[in-house]
């Protein structure tokens, strides 16, 4: 090989080198930080809230009639997210025709703790028009990290006590009262008590529920729900449900 020859070589690899080391340099300043600024995260259960209310489900939908023309409702929901619950859930009972066409919308909020599983009632509502089902649909929740939000609150050693619980039956109304403690060091601005009525089989055949609010560490108050006679109601088994949101 000739003396020019090699020279051609050494200078057409370095010029091939250079190339290379200015693309490569541009890709990293430039190209690569671009890329991972427009990559969205990689999320985790727990580094992420949901963007949907997917993971909030109707187990069950009761539907009581309480008077001509009056309705209560109550269902059951599940938080399935074991890391973030919603101070502000929003939902609507759907009264529907037979083809599952909605004739009315009765729309209501309540809250639920990450992997809780809850009551919520819906009393006494006016309806003036028949319809054939009900249904419960979750329109939006403003999610919270369990970490600020808190755990579930309930009824548990160290949370909330129920005592001295009463049952009245009159020829139209039967009532339940009793105290509730607040054995948290914390305060609680808003305290529901649920009472599911049931009859001697343990199924459910109305609810009630009262509101408490600012329920301060330590303190004890009285608490008081009525409801409609109901002739095969069995008062041994009605028990209180408690339900807390700072």
């Amino acid at each position: 090989m000739s003396t020019r020859r090699a020279k051609q070589l050494i200078y057409g690899t370095l010029y091939v080198v250079f190339v290379v080391l200015i693309c490569v340099g541009f890709y990293g300043l430039f190209v690569a930080p671009a890329i991972i600024a427009s990559t969205p995260p990689t999320c985790t259960p727990s580094s992420c809230a949901p963007t949907s209310t997917a993971p909030i489900t109707v187990d069950k939908l009761s539907t009581f009639i309480t008077s001509p023309g009056h309705y209560t409702f109550l269902a059951q929901v599940t938080n399935k997210s074991s890391d973030y619950g919603t101070p502000t859930l929003a939902y609507a009972i759907d009264l529907d025709d037979a083809s599952g066409a909605v004739l009315q919308s009765i729309p209501a909020e309540s809250f639920i703790y990450a992997s809780q599983s809850k009551y919520v009632a819906l009393l006494n509502q006016s309806i003036n028009q028949s319809f054939d089902h009900a249904a419960l649909v979750i329109t939006s929740a403003s999610w919270m990290a369990s970490s600020t939000m808190g755990t579930i609150v309930g009824i548990a050693p160290g949370q909330f006590a129920v005592q001295n619980v009463q049952a009245s039956v009159a020829s139209t109304t039967v009532s339940v009262g009793g105290q509730l403690v607040n054995t948290n060091v914390a305060s609680f601005g808003q305290v529901l008590v649920v009472v599911i009525f049931k009859n001697s089989a343990g199924n459910p055949i109305g609810v009630s529920q009262t509101e408490l609010s600012d329920v301060a560490a330590g303190t004890t108050q009285n608490f008081s729900v009525i409801y409609p006679a109901e002739p095969n109601l069995d008062p041994t088994l009605n028990q209180p449900i408690v339900y807390a949101l700072r």
